[in-house]
């Protein structure tokens, strides 16, 4: 696990935003894009900036392109090694970041009910959403008061970048392959859900009742944004 004890270019007395450093955007990049299924860990935060993302750790799971089911035990020994390290549970435990196999960031039911369940009595929360396209989505909640929620924009902080790099060139490609063997060792993938088939008509129901139910093999069509889609002549590169 990396912490950076470097102060955060962008400052918390900012317009409240999600940033992230570099290397966390790049790992939550690599863990988007290595696999068909959803990816699901935790945000590390800066001990200057909560809602600056230092890491980005994972822990043993079971994983589809709709949904993602840490192990037994693996959020806990997570916490504890944190813990271990120094960390304050404001660091570790408020922020869930998870990956979509698709275009679309909107969250999901399942996404609702997981962030509700297993982060609701937190004082605060934040959700986050990365998409194959680098679409984002990150909403944050607060339990004091009334409570409430909002959604807040995303920044990357590439100021930084050359900087670490220039410090330790070979930093990058050691990190990637720390990224592999993490995935390989955390992200099992699972069958996909069977997803009900639409019967066409009342001829050959009988067939049809054969094959009531069949595997979507491509997650990309399953979850494309097509209102993006349609807009996409207007999309900015970088998006951020």
């Amino acid at each position: 696990m990396r912490s950076s004890t470097r102060r955060s270019r962008i400052s918390s007395s900012s317009k409240l935003r999600l940033a992230f450093s570099p290397g966390a955007w790049l790992k939550l990049q690599f863990f988007c894009h290595a696999g068909h299924t959803e990816v699901g860990g935790f945000g590390i935060s800066s001990p200057r900036n909560l809602l600056y993302i230092d890491d980005f750790i994972t822990v043993p799971q079971q994983a589809n392109f709709v949904s993602v089911r840490f192990l037994d035990d693996a959020v806990a020994d997570f916490f504890d090694r944190c813990v271990d390290t120094g960390l304050n549970p404001q660091q570790f435990a408020r922020i869930w970041c998870h990956t979509h196999p698709g275009a679309s960031v909107t969250p999901s039911s399942v996404d609702e009910e997981t962030f509700a369940s297993c982060f609701g009595h937190c004082d605060w929360t934040l959700m986050f959403i990365l998409g194959r396209t680098a679409r984002t989505y990150a909403r944050i909640a607060f339990r004091a008061g009334p409570g409430g929620c909002l959604r807040i924009p995303v920044a990357v902080d590439w100021e930084s970048w050359p900087e670490h790099l220039l410090a330790d060139p070979a930093s990058l490609a050691e990190a990637v392959e720390e990224w592999q063997q993490e995935y390989e060792a955390h992200i099992q993938a699972t069958p996909p859900p069977l997803l009900p088939v639409k019967l066409e008509s009342s001829q050959g129901i009988n067939e049809s009742q054969s094959r009531r139910r069949e595997v979507v093999e491509n997650p990309d069509d399953l979850f494309l944004d097509y209102q993006f889609e349609e807009n996409l002549h207007e999309f900015n590169w970088p998006p951020y």
